[in-house]
């Protein structure tokens, strides 16, 4: 799951980090998917990442032309259907909102740990899944993802690939690194999937750690880089990770 926080409070969207990856490394540790969270202090950044997002949290209030409501409706009149959370600090959005969107949430400031974790999982019911663009075709059935729920993809054996995914887990299907990295690329350019050799690609979004020749992804997978690829990785994680 991907988590935007775009606020102008600088101590406020870090707060809200900061409780968001507590939480995130504790499902973690249970063996579940982690989040990946990225913060804005502007929209310049998000609006054109805006589509790889399954929740947002905002809260602007600086701005004297538009305020958290105006951006959350320019982010649906972009497409975003995603559940968007207005958190009300200076500004109480309710009265604001379009009472006919259901994905609007509203939480006070300052953000209490309990409610805000609370509120992340009323939100999870409302995440729109839409159809994939990408087919993983196993040898029993065809599943379907957008490039953004791709972790990597690792050869495992003679023209068989493993892709790591954030909604079914690793997938082996029948297919080389190159080939499906090159497939990804022509549905949809995407800067932050890149090779790390020959047999491996990997989403920067995804990265938890990186090593001198590996990386660690949010699954615990561990994935060698190849000497020459370390520039991917680093280039592609540094705007995954510092997006603001």
């Amino acid at each position: 799951m991907r988590i935007a926080i775009l606020d102008d409070n600088i101590a406020d969207r870090r707060h809200a980090e900061r409780l968001f990856k507590r939480e995130s490394d504790r499902i973690h540790a249970l063996g579940e998917p982690s989040f990946v969270i990225d913060c804005f202090g502007n929209t310049e950044k998000l609006y054109p990442m805006a589509d790889t997002y399954d929740i947002f949290l905002i809260d602007m209030t600086e701005d004297p032309e538009r305020n958290g409501m105006d951006i959350a409706r320019e982010l649906r009149a972009q497409g975003v259907i995603e559940p968007i959370i207005l958190g009300t600090s200076k500004i109480d959005y309710r009265p604001l909102s379009d009472p006919e969107d259901s994905r609007f949430f509203f939480l006070d400031k300052p953000y209490v740990a309990e409610s805000l974790i609370g509120m992340l999982r009323d939100c999870e019911k409302h995440i729109v899944k839409r159809e994939g663009g990408i087919e993983l075709r196993t040898d029993r059935e065809t599943l379907r993802v957008s490039h953004q729920e791709i972790l990597y993809g690792i050869e495992t054996g003679r023209g068989c690939l493993t892709v790591g995914t954030m909604t079914y887990g690793p997938v082996r299907i029948i297919s080389d690194a190159s080939s499906f990295y090159q497939m990804i690329q022509g549905i949809k350019k995407t800067p932050a999937i890149v090779p790390v050799s020959s047999r491996a690609f990997v989403n920067a979004f995804a990265v938890r750690t990186i090593g001198h020749f590996s990386v660690t992804m949010s699954d615990g997978r561990r994935i060698r880089v190849a000497s020459g690829f370390m520039t991917n990785v680093t280039q592609a994680r540094k705007c995954a990770s510092d997006p603001s």
